[in-house]
């Protein structure tokens, strides 16, 4: 039952534009008929019913623009093919990562950026003065070392300032995440010129990275 309303909510545009259609032919139909060989009264109620029918369609019209404009899109579950939110119990981590994905894209032209530079200014349009991006944008940077980072990548990190890193840990402390953050800065600060206990660290925290993004982002749904 939960998923037929689930259905219904995210093509209730759609529905209401079918049913609008629908309406509209068999009005013109009945008009049509009923314009025809009919006589008196029989010939006034289908004229009539026809007109009813075509200006209900009509009328769905303006209720299905009225239903598209009716809910904020969310940055998470707007769902763009559709021109609707997607039921937050739909978000997963693929959804999540694809759209932080773009986040970084405003964030830093490339990926050596966010080693050399600061993603995380406060006056960065992307934040708009808030922190609600701020955590998600270093679990992001954590899951991309251990997803897909080359040698380059990873001789940047091991080059990073400090205040990268910390900038890192304290991202993470917005999300209580504190344990993650300080085991990442002991790694670096104790990396000796390697980045293989760093490279296993992220690979086995890979599964518990995706969690809290995407519990954050449940979690704070409302904000985005």
């Amino acid at each position: 039952m939960e998923s037929v309303k689930n259905f219904i909510k995210q093509n209730l545009r759609l529905i209401l534009l079918i049913l609008c259609g629908v309406l509209v032919l068999t009005g013109i139909l009945v008009f049509i008929f009923g314009a025809g060989p009919n006589t008196g009264f029989l010939k006034v109620a289908f004229i009539a019913f026809g007109i009813v029918l075509i200006l209900l369609g009509c009328s769905l019209v303006f209720m299905a623009a009225i239903v598209g404009e009716s809910e904020d899109a969310n940055f998470f579950l707007y769902d763009s093919k559709r021109n609707v939110n997607i039921p937050v119990e739909e978000l997963d981590f693929a959804k999540v990562n694809k759209k932080m994905t773009y986040v970084m894209t405003k964030l830093a032209n490339n990926a050596s950026e966010v080693w050399t530079g600061n993603v995380f200014d406060e006056n960065n349009e992307v934040y708009g003065g808030e922190t609600t991006f701020v955590p998600l944008v270093a679990y992001k940077i954590l899951y991309d070392l251990s997803d897909r980072a080359n040698e380059s990548i990873w001789n940047l990190y091991l080059e990073a300032d400090a205040s990268i890193i910390e900038s890192i840990v304290a991202a993470l402390e917005l999300n209580e995440d504190n344990d993650l953050g300080k085991a990442f800065k002991f790694l670096h600060e104790n990396a000796a010129g390697s980045y293989e206990r760093t490279e296993k660290f992220l690979a086995d925290n890979k599964k518990y990275i995706q969690n809290k993004m995407v519990k954050y982002v449940k979690a704070n749904i409302e904000k985005f």
